[in-house]
């Protein structure tokens, strides 16, 4: 009689699926982190913010990478603007709660507008693109 040797079935315990969604999410806020401190030093250059640092990368719901940079100068043309990873870049109505509440994209409209450009357009673009026209 031949004995069978079974693997054992591996089971995963919700937190360890956390735990590992959540890592996965990090990771991929440090990969975006120097394409971020290129939009703020850009931003920085046009004159919009006071400071050139990167924007500290927020994690909604642990599985989005949300960014915020405030446009502290006098002639910003917007108060903020945010990154979102699914979203790209829009602008923001408020300086002191750019990123809303669950991160949940707002509607455009009353200071919020979407970039053109796709998620990581690079920064000359999102300095263009926030540019304001005379029409």
């Amino acid at each position: 009689m031949a004995l069978l040797w079974l693997r054992p079935i591996p089971v995963y315990r919700p937190e360890v699926r956390r735990a590992t969604a959540r890592a996965e999410t990090v990771l991929r806020a440090r990969h975006v982190a120097p394409y971020l401190t290129d939009v703020a030093a850009a931003l920085y250059r046009a004159g919009w913010t006071t400071t050139e640092a990167a924007p500290d990368v927020q994690f909604p719901g642990d599985d989005r990478v949300v960014a915020a940079l405030v446009l502290d100068a006098d002639q910003a043309p917007a108060p903020a603007v945010v990154w979102d990873e699914r979203y790209g870049w829009r602008t923001a109505a408020s300086r002191r709660h750019p990123i809303t509440k669950g991160a949940v994209p707002p509607s455009e409209g009353e200071g919020v507008r979407y970039l053109t450009g796709g998620i990581t357009p690079p920064p000359g673009d999102v300095v263009t693109a926030l540019t304001p026209t005379d029409a």
